[in-house]
């Protein structure tokens, strides 16, 4: 077998065991697994099966290896020729073991997962991916080690020229990536949190001094910086907390491809779509439930109701629709009373099984826009789950970040109490 097959070969298995969700369980910090909120532009969450023996994944591989061998690769320049505009990532490992699986995935503003791009095995302390990369995008890599449920990850800007990265597996975390300026650029920014945060740990400054000097010089930081992907993304995370006029400046600093690209045009909505205030009346949303009918909060107007943003992605959220609402639709359903929960989810399958699980039997809708969706913005939505209080009369009550069991049931028996 040639080189070119036998790269071939390695990344057909890593796409079967991978979709064969063969490794599943990985050892990956994430902050939202204890957490009553999910927060954040991206985050990501784990969720385990059971591994199969060992006996059983040697000879998945071993068969599923002559298989592969048995084949040819007449495939394979057609395949190059269909990548013209790919970018090639390698990767120069020390430590790294042979045949642990490679994954890189797009990182994606409206899923927090991402989407997975490609997946390989590592071989001889190295691997080779390429990418149809058509924009600026951020990438998350994965290695995967199924033998010992470890999972190693980093982050970085892919842009159009061809990207190296070179360091070691058991700091994959810091490792170096050659020829993107974007992650430079990244790098940079996301200094600034790790500057702030040690000063915190001497005790040179407080959380109120912390909070004020991160959010100055990030903000300094992407003005200085403006007309870039990396720039552009994370100052969406201002939206919500700096003015309008501030929010209009860094988008006139942009060129016109960034100002018609997604990003540009979520950061435009976000100066331009009108957005609800506590005691005025609600926005109307209009969106589909699982069945494809199409509803709206103000074909429900004269009730008191529970307009609930959640996602699949979301951990709280799954705890608030299986230990909360169904205690409260019980509680008041001989009320005027009705629970709405709208998905930010971008796929259907995943919200509908999300749904399923967690036996959601009130009204349940969503439009798949995912965290860019207008009506996110209309609601000022940054925390998952985000529940809003609708009076009879239309307006917008209460507004609650997070699952804290029994906050809500509280605030509906001092408004049921009142009637």
């Amino acid at each position: 077998m040639n080189k070119n097959g036998l790269q071939q070969s390695i990344k057909i298995i890593a796409e079967i065991i991978v979709n064969m969700s063969i490794i599943v369980c990985i050892k990956i910090s994430c902050n939202l697994k204890n957490s009553s909120s999910a927060v954040g532009y991206y985050s990501y969450t784990n969720r385990c099966k059971q591994l199969p023996k060992k006996n059983t994944m040697k000879k998945i591989i071993i068969i599923l290896c002559l298989i592969l061998i048995s084949c040819n690769f007449n495939k394979e320049k057609e395949r190059k020729s269909n990548t013209n505009n790919s970018t090639k990532l390698t990767g120069t490992i020390e430590n790294l073991k042979d045949s642990l699986i490679v994954v890189i995935s797009k990182l994606d503003s409206r899923n927090f997962y991402g989407k997975k791009i490609d997946s390989t095995l590592s071989l001889n302390g190295s691997f080779e991916l390429e990418i149809n990369n058509n924009e600026p995008s951020e990438y998350m890599i994965m290695i995967l080690d199924y033998k010992n449920q470890i999972g190693k990850r980093n982050s970085f800007w892919l842009d159009k020229s061809d990207i190296s990265i070179i360091g070691n597996y058991d700091d994959f975390e810091n490792v170096q990536v050659n020829g993107s300026k974007l992650t430079e650029l990244s790098k940079k920014y996301f200094g600034i949190t790790e500057k702030y945060s040690n000063q915190m740990k001497k005790g040179e400054i407080d959380m109120k001094d912390y909070r004020k000097g991160i959010k100055k010089e990030q903000l300094d930081f992407l003005y200085n910086n403006p007309n870039n992907s990396v720039s552009l993304t994370n100052f969406l995370g201002f939206t919500q907390n700096i003015s309008k006029d501030s929010l209009q400046l860094f988008y006139s600093k942009l060129n016109k491809k960034l100002q018609n690209s997604k990003k540009g045009i979520a950061l435009k909505n976000s100066f331009e779509i009108e957005k609800i205030k506590i005691g005025e009346s609600f926005i109307d949303i209009s969106a589909m439930d699982l069945n494809g009918n199409v509803h709206k909060i103000s074909d429900h107007k004269g009730k008191i109701i529970i307009l609930d943003f959640w996602a699949s992605w979301c951990p709280p959220c799954h705890n608030q629709n299986q230990q909360e609402f169904p205690k409260l639709k019980e509680k008041y359903k001989n009320n005027d009373f009705e629970i709405i929960s709208y998905s930010v989810d971008v796929d259907k399958s995943q919200w509908e099984k999300s749904s399923k699980d967690d036996n959601i039997d009130w009204i349940n809708l969503s439009n798949l826009q995912g965290v860019s969706d207008k009506y996110v913005i209309n609601y000022g939505v940054q925390v998952y789950p985000t529940s809003f209080i609708i009076g009879k009369e239309g307006k917008v009550l209460k507004k609650m970040k997070g699952f804290d069991y029994g906050v809500l049931e509280t605030e509906l028996d001092k408004i049921f109490e009142t009637k």
